[in-house]
C-alpha cells in the first residue's frame, strides 16, 4: 500500500497547469495593453493631422480678409463688416478642443482635453490687422471670424 502524505505524482500536472494559466493570461493582458496604446496613439496622431487641414483653412481666411480690407482701402473704398463662418466639426476623434488665438505669437493652437500629445500651433499671416485673443471651444457649434472696421481687429466667436 503507497502511502498518501509522501506522494508527489499528481504535483506536476498540477503546477505545469498553473504555471501555464498564468502565462497565457499575463501574455494577454500585455498583448491587449500593447494595442491599447497603439490605438491612443493613432487616434492622437489622426486628431493632430484633422488640426493642421483645419488650422490651415483658418489661416487661409484670416489671410483672405486681410487682402480684401488691404485692396479696399489701397482702393479708396472702406469696408464696414467681414464675416467668415468657421467650419468646423464638433468633435475629432470622438472627442472635443479648443483652439485657442494669439495675436502677439500669430498662431493658433488647437488641442483636445489639454493633452500635449495632441496640441497643434499653426502659424498665421496677419500684418496689417489684429486678430482678438480667444480661445474658442469646438462644443458651442457656430463659429464665425468678423472683422471690425472700427476697432481694425478680426474677432472671433
Amino acid at each position: 500500500m503507497k502511502q498518501i502524505f509522501h506522494d508527489n505524482e499528481a504535483v506536476a500536472t498540477s503546477v505545469g497547469f498553473i504555471l501555464t494559466f498564468s502565462i497565457t493570461v499575463i501574455t494577454f493582458l500585455l498583448v491587449m495593453n500593447a494595442s491599447y496604446n497603439m490605438m491612443d496613439q493613432a487616434e492622437q496622431t489622426v486628431m493632430r493631422e484633422e488640426f493642421e487641414i483645419h488650422g490651415n483653412n483658418i489661416a487661409l481666411q484670416l489671410t483672405e480678409m486681410e487682402t480684401l480690407v488691404n485692396s479696399s482701402t489701397t482702393a479708396g473704398g472702406e469696408v464696414d463688416e467681414i464675416r467668415y463662418e468657421m467650419l468646423l466639426p464638433l468633435k475629432v476623434a470622438n472627442e472635443y478642443y479648443s483652439v485657442e488665438f494669439s495675436n502677439s505669437e500669430k498662431e493658433m493652437i488647437f488641442e483636445s482635453h489639454g493633452r500635449d500629445e495632441t496640441r497643434v500651433k499653426i502659424p498665421y499671416e496677419a500684418r496689417n490687422i489684429q486678430v482678438m485673443n480667444t480661445t474658442i471651444s469646438s462644443a458651442s457649434v457656430e463659429h464665425a471670424m468678423i472683422y471690425n472696421s472700427t476697432s481694425d481687429m478680426i474677432e472671433i466667436h
